[in-house]
C-alpha cells in the first residue's frame, strides 16, 4: 500500500526534488519502489562535479541515467583526471547524453578529449594552459559544436584559437579577462597580433543578442566598435579593468549605434564625466535602454550631495525609478557611484 507521500503527483515530487542535490536525491529516494525510481530517473539533472568528494562522485555516476542530465560541469582543477573518470563511467558519452544542453569544462585534461553530443548548445571553457596542446584541444571541441552553439563562455586568451571558426547560431557570448592575456603568453606568429577582439567577433558571422565583455588590456580595448551588432544586440555588459581610464564620450560612441540595446551594465574607472547624471539622462533618452546598471569610480572628492544631485531628477527617480548610491574612499581620493540594488559597496 502506498503511503500518502508516495501518492503525491509527479509535479509535486519534482518541486521537492528541486531542493535536493543530485547526491541527496539518489541517496534518499532511489530503490524505494518502482514508481519513485521512474520519477527520480525522469527528473532533469544539473550536475556540478567541480567540488565534490570522490565517494559522492562515484555514487552519482552509478545511479544517474544519462538521458536525464541536461547540464554538466566537469573539472580537473581540484581533482586530477576527474573528466577521465567520468568518461570511464560513460564510454559512449556522445550517444548516451542525448538531452544534454549545457557543458562547462574547467581545466579539463588535454589528453582526455570529450566528444559532445549535438544537443549541447551552451558551452563554457576555462583553461589556464597556453601551450599548443591546449590550443588544439579547445579548437577541436568548439569546431564540433560550431553550427549548434548558441551560448559560449571563454577566456579572452583563448580567442586566438577561434580566428578561423564561424558560429552562425551564437546569440550569447561571455568573454572573461585574465592575467594570462598578454603578448608574452601568445605565440608571436599568431594572427591575433594583427586583430582585435571586436574584429574577431565580427568574423564569426553571428547575430549576438547578449554580450558580456571583460576588458583588461588598455592598449587594445580602450576604444572599440560594436556596430556590427547594431540591429541585434539587446543586452550588453562591459567590465573594464581598473587600470583602464574610460570616458563618457568613449562609452557614448560605443553605444549610440546599438539601436536594439535595452539592457546595459558597466563597471569602469575614468574621468569625472562618467558620474554626470545629466549627460547620461540626455544620452539614454536617445536610446531604447530601459535597464541601466553601473559602478563608476573617479579620482574626485566632492560633497556627496552635490555628486548625487544630477541623479535626482524626475527622469531618474520618477520616470525610470533608478536609484544611485555614492561612496568615497578617502585613502584613494576617489569617488564611487553605483546603481542600487545591482551594486553594493561593502565598507
Amino acid at each position: 500500500m502506498y503511503s500518502s507521500f508516495e501518492s503525491l503527483s509527479a509535479e509535486l515530487l519534482f518541486e521537492l526534488f528541486d531542493y535536493l542535490s543530485p547526491y541527496d536525491l539518489f541517496r534518499i529516494f532511489i530503490n524505494l519502489n518502482s514508481r519513485l525510481n521512474v520519477l527520480v530517473h525522469s527528473y532533469p539533472l544539473r550536475l556540478n562535479f567541480r567540488r565534490i568528494s570522490r565517494s559522492k562522485f562515484d555514487f552519482i555516476c552509478r545511479h544517474i541515467q544519462p538521458k536525464q542530465v541536461i547540464s554538466l560541469i566537469l573539472c580537473d582543477e581540484y581533482v586530477p583526471e576527474r573528466v577521465k573518470l567520468f568518461l570511464n563511467y560513460f564510454p559512449h558519452f556522445k550517444e548516451e547524453f542525448l538531452y544534454l544542453q549545457s557543458v562547462t569544462l574547467i581545466e579539463a585534461g588535454i589528453n582526455t578529449f570529450i566528444d559532445l553530443p549535438l544537443s549541447v548548445s551552451s558551452l563554457t571553457i576555462r583553461s589556464f594552459d597556453t601551450d599548443n596542446d591546449s590550443k588544439t584541444y579547445i579548437n577541436e571541441i568548439l569546431s564540433q559544436q560550431t553550427k549548434v552553439l548558441t551560448h559560449l563562455k571563454i577566456d579572452n586568451k583563448d580567442l586566438q584559437y577561434l580566428i578561423h571558426i564561424r558560429f552562425p547560431a551564437l546569440t550569447h557570448l561571455i568573454i572573461l579577462g585574465g592575467h594570462y592575456y598578454g603578448r608574452e603568453h601568445i605565440d608571436v606568429s599568431s594572427p591575433l597580433e594583427n586583430i582585435d577582439i571586436h574584429s574577431l567577433i565580427q568574423q564569426w558571422q553571428c547575430f549576438l543578442t547578449h554580450l558580456y565583455l571583460v576588458i583588461d588590456n588598455e592598449m587594445r580595448y580602450s576604444i572599440f566598435n560594436l556596430d556590427r551588432f547594431s540591429h541585434c544586440l539587446t543586452h550588453l555588459t562591459l567590465h573594464f579593468h581598473q587600470d583602464i581610464q574610460v570616458s563618457f564620450v568613449c562609452l557614448e560612441q560605443c553605444l549610440i549605434k546599438l539601436f536594439q540595446l535595452t539592457n546595459f551594465t558597466c563597471q569602469a574607472n575614468g574621468s569625472w564625466d562618467l558620474i554626470d547624471g545629466k549627460q547620461w539622462e540626455k544620452f539614454i533618452l536617445k536610446t531604447q535602454i530601459v535597464r541601466f546598471n553601473f559602478k563608476f569610480e573617479c579620482n574626485l572628492i566632492e560633497e556627496i550631495s552635490s555628486i548625487l544631485e544630477s541623479f535626482r531628477s524626475s527622469f531618474w527617480l520618477k520616470e525610470r525609478h533608478w536609484y544611485v548610491g555614492c561612496y568615497q574612499d578617502e585613502s584613494k581620493t576617489s569617488t564611487i557611484i553605483y546603481s542600487i540594488p545591482r551594486f553594493r559597496i561593502r565598507t
